[in-house]
């Protein structure tokens, strides 16, 4: 029986060794050299537990088991650590739905409770009723009242609020994303109103425009690597209290052209005020850059590509309060600064400056204290992205790897596949070249004029600087086509 029992332990280990082994070659996370030395680690200790298990003395056999017992505690450890990168790998990637908030509205003095209490009233809409968000709160609506409502249709999202307002309407239904420009448009309107109801919904990702079939096409033929070729990545940000994939203006769009060919990454920031035509969406009026995410992360692809006369491959869409978290599990980023400046509680100098996830945040939203203003902000906004992008280089990443990921996964959304993400890790992994960071970004006149997705009032926007665009496109082609 003694003779059985002693290998008890080695079987155990065995069978938890193979698991790890196979979760870390399917994971395709490490590279040859690397994945070598893991499956030598793993061998010696099981090695180590045979060994000891042969030994015709008790003690020693004791010793091995407490042995065994201890690393296999390891190993488990390690297949929960890899199952936890792999879950939140595929948690941030792939990304196919969006969250679209459909809200209902009242005055702030209205008496109602829910929408249970809306019998009689007049509903003012805007956006498409035979849409399936609104016909199906329209529905709930009516299944709480009782009765079947009566909508009148607003040709604008101010037109709607402000028929609230005035008393032209009760209670009003659309999209949650149009309250946030509505706050800028209207004096007071988050105190003169408050919303009911709200539900969310979960729609496709797909272009709102009209895809050009020859450049799909082209598109289709790239390899989906990561590590063959050169490609321009959207850096969506944006500032929601719900999940990351709930449509919203996106107050940060920065172009991330990566050749990992010459290992060259070039950022290039666009104005959120950005004065822009987004494609089969505004027409001949144009709107702010911001606004276009309020149709999509895709929309906001294509009217930076119409913008630019480029082709933008993949989008990240990232919280940008999340930096908070993601900077603290760095450990705090170094952050240039071009100038001297305060904001709230914090002072920054000209150069560098280490940051917490506080400091980074307020570095980052900072554009009254700037002649340049929101352009500066960009810039800034970049200096931190170049940051967290060399930290995430270097060993100070594995201080608290756990955390960094978990932050990563609640803040970010990527339309990257898993295996793209874990093939261009294994690459970076294997050559460990550091890469070079190069920042451009392009200005404009501010003036005030109406926009598509608040025609009726002017508001702040920014003409483009025809000539910045230009520089600023030919630059991503050359990093685009460099060997």
């Amino acid at each position: 029986m003694k003779s059985v029992t002693k290998w008890v332990m080695p079987a155990i280990q065995t069978v938890i060794s193979a698991v790890l082994l196979f979760l870390v070659v399917s994971s395709g996370l490490l590279p040859g050299k690397y994945l070598g030395i893991a499956v030598a680690v793993v061998a010696a200790m099981l090695l180590i537990t045979f060994l000891f298990a042969r030994s015709r003395s008790g003690a020693t056999r004791s010793l091995g088991s407490i042995l065994a017992i201890f690393m296999s505690g390891m190993l488990v450890f390690a297949i929960v650590y890899v199952q936890h990168i792999m879950k939140t790998l595929d948690q941030i990637a792939g990304a196919q739905t969006q969250i679209e908030n459909v809200a209902v509205v009242v005055g702030s003095s209205s008496a109602a409770e829910g929408i249970g209490d809306l019998k009689g009233v007049r509903f003012g809409i805007y956006g498409d009723a035979g849409g399936n968000a609104l016909s199906s709160v329209i529905a709930e609506i009516e299944e709480a009242t009782g009765e079947k409502i009566e909508t009148q249709s607003f040709d604008s999202p101010l037109a709607l609020a402000q028929g609230l307002i005035a008393g032209d309407v009760d209670a009003t239904i659309c999209n949650r994303a149009y309250m946030d420009i509505l706050d800028e448009a209207i004096p007071d309107y988050s105190s003169k109103t408050r919303i009911l109801y709200e539900k969310e919904f979960e729609t496709t990702i797909e272009d709102t425009a009209v895809a050009d079939n020859e450049a799909e096409k082209e598109k289709e033929k790239k390899s989906e690597k990561l590590t063959d070729h050169a490609y321009t990545v959207l850096i969506s940000g944006i500032d929601v209290s719900g999940p990351i994939s709930t449509t919203s203006r996106s107050d940060v769009n920065i172009l991330m052209t990566v050749n990992p060919l010459t290992h060259k990454i070039l950022l290039t920031t666009t104005p959120r005020d950005y004065y822009v035509y987004i494609p089969d969406i505004s027409g001949d009026m144009r709107d702010k850059l911001t606004h276009a995410g309020i149709y999509g992360v895709k929309t906001s692809m294509r009217t930076l590509e119409n913008l630019y006369g480029i082709e933008i491959d993949d989008y990240i869409r990232i919280n940008f309060d999340s930096l908070i978290q993601l900077v603290d599990a760095l450990g705090g980023v170094d952050v240039y600064s071009e100038y001297s400046f305060d904001s709230g509680d914090y002072h920054f100098v000209a150069g560098t400056n280490h940051l917490d996830g506080e400091a980074a945040l307020a570095f980052s939203r900072t554009r009254y204290a700037f002649a340049e203003g929101d352009r500066q902000r960009g810039k800034n906004q970049m200096q931190v992205l170049t940051a967290i992008i060399n930290k995430l280089q270097s060993p100070a990443l594995l201080s608290n790897p756990s955390e960094v990921l978990d932050v990563a996964g609640r803040s970010m959304q990527t339309s990257f596949k898993t295996k793209q993400i874990t093939d261009l890790i294994s690459w970076q992994l294997d050559n460990g070249e550091s890469w070079e960071i190069e920042r451009q970004s392009v200005s404009g006149e501010g003036d005030s004029q109406q926009t598509f997705s608040m025609r009726g009032t002017d508001l702040y926007v920014m003409w483009p600087d025809e000539d910045d665009v230009k520089a600023a496109s030919e630059r991503i082609t050359e990093i685009l086509e460099e060997k």
